[in-house]
């Protein structure tokens, strides 16, 4: 991570930039101006009198009192807005929050939080967190917190909402698959382990839930374990994995990627950082898990390992998220997040916005029942209701038709076939007895994993 120095420009030449002097922050350049230099530093300067002037117009005019404080940084979060979605500025309480340690142990519920499409999703949860142990998954987007609603929110304010004392409670509340589920949970002090590993079948599983300070620690407690047990088939279950510490991520890659780049840090300046692997002799067959919660930091170890074809991937297209983020703090305790540089894979491909396509292509079946009982449905009903009941119908491929929230007759024979499955007289109508056999056979599905099955059945082939 990059920290940058920034300093106040002082315009002399213009009152009213005096105001802007105490809002902007100005690199102070250190080498000589060319010509097109001072061009463009006049162009700055121009605009900062252009913004200098409006900013004292809303002082003076506007209707409400503003502080040239308020407008500072509303300014600088329309200009971080502007640019992409990892960019952004933090006022002096976000930016605390912000840099506050979340790698290795604090108080929480244990869910991992990403924005996707303007929400917040779920993208996973801690093993042992109050969050799993209460059955949130993956997927989940997440609606209210202590019943006020999240909409609109900034990512770091939420966290902040579900991020407190050891203890005590918080209400938080979900859109799963349509319907609406509360849980109440109680924060606990979350210790990050980072990987789990078993032997399944004769073949490693090793699951890497993020890469944090203890990555590397836990990984080489996990080969040892399966160097002692004479495991040489390795499957690395890199889903939901959001990413985390680029030491770490190439620093594990050394023990499976072959000698050779592992990552390259592409920036404007050309002045690129390669990180290498030294591993002259891979020793492991690998499958590697994929899907579209994969980002990152994984994404650079699930591509290097495509790329050098020392493992295969199985799952599901990776999310695509292949910047480099410098954190800079300013003088005033505010500070900001800046995209300064793109990831490039061995094979010279990037990742981000592209992610990473499968080898062996698995749609997951892992689906969390969110349907409630409302009532008895039947030809005629229509609503949500029956919008959710067929694309749970649609789920265990009883073909309801187009999920449009009107029961026909393709709805109704779909139910009359979940129902001679289950042992019921096939009526079509959807009652309660139906609805809990459909329940039934959404965690019967739930409970399978055919990325795992078939990552198992490729490396014992």
């Amino acid at each position: 991570m990059e920290v940058y120095i920034v300093k106040k420009f002082l315009s002399l030449f213009l009152t009213f930039i005096l105001v802007i002097s105490v809002v902007f922050a100005i690199p102070v350049p250190a080498f000589s101006e060319t010509s097109t230099q001072i061009q463009e530093d006049q162009q700055l300067y121009d605009n900062l009198a252009d913004i200098g002037s409006i900013m004292k117009y809303i002082k003076d005019n506007y209707v409400e009192d503003v502080t040239y404080e308020q407008l500072k940084e509303a300014a600088l979060k329309g200009i971080f807005s502007s640019l992409d979605e990892y960019s952004t500025y933090f006022t002096k309480e976000e930016f605390k929050d912000f840099t506050k340690n979340t790698y290795g142990t604090f108080s929480g519920t244990g869910m991992v939080l990403a924005e996707k499409d303007g929400k917040i999703v779920v993208i996973s949860v801690l093993e042992g967190s109050p969050a799993e142990k209460a059955g949130i998954k993956s997927g989940y987007i997440l609606k209210a917190v202590n019943d006020k609603s999240i909409e609109g929110m900034n990512i770091n304010d939420v966290v902040n909402m579900i991020i407190e004392e050891e203890g005590t409670k918080v209400k938080v509340t979900f859109d799963v698959g349509g319907a609406t589920r509360e849980f109440e949970l109680t924060r606990q002090i979350i210790r990050v382990n980072p990987v789990s590993y078993k032997i399944i079948q004769g073949v490693g599983y090793i699951r890497i839930q993020e890469f944090n300070e203890n990555t590397t620690s836990s990984i080489t407690k996990a080969l040892l374990y399966m160097d002692k047990n004479n495991v040489n088939r390795i499957i690395l279950d890199l889903r939901d994995n959001p990413g985390g510490l680029l030491t770490e991520v190439v620093t594990v890659a050394n023990f499976f990627v072959p000698k050779g780049v592992v990552v390259t840090v592409e920036k404007k300046d050309g002045e690129d950082e390669v990180y290498y692997s030294y591993l002259n002799n891979p020793k492991y067959r690998l499958a590697v898990l994929i899907n579209g919660n994969t980002a990152s930091a994984a994404e650079i170890l699930a591509g290097a390992i495509q790329d050098t074809k020392v493992g295969i991937l199985v799952g599901e297209k990776s999310f695509g998220k292949g910047t480099v983020q410098s954190v800079v703090p300013l003088p005033d305790g505010s500070g900001f997040k800046l995209t300064i540089a793109r990831y490039k894979l061995p094979s010279g491909r990037y990742i981000d916005k592209q992610g990473l396509k499968p080898d062996i292509y698995v749609a997951s079946t892992q689906y969390t029942p969110s349907i409630k009982f409302n009532g008895t449905l039947k030809v005629g009903s229509k609503g949500n209701d029956v919008k959710i009941l067929q694309k749970h119908l649609n789920i265990l491929k009883f073909n309801a038709g187009p999920e449009d929230g009107i029961f026909g007759p393709k709805t109704a024979n779909a139910v009359k076939k979940l129902q001679k499955k289950a042992g019921l007289t096939p009526t079509g109508v959807f009652d309660k007895n139906t609805y809990d056999a459909m329940v039934k056979m959404l965690e019967e599905l739930n409970n399978k994993d055919n990325q795992l099955d078939k990552a198992i059945k490729v490396l014992n082939s």
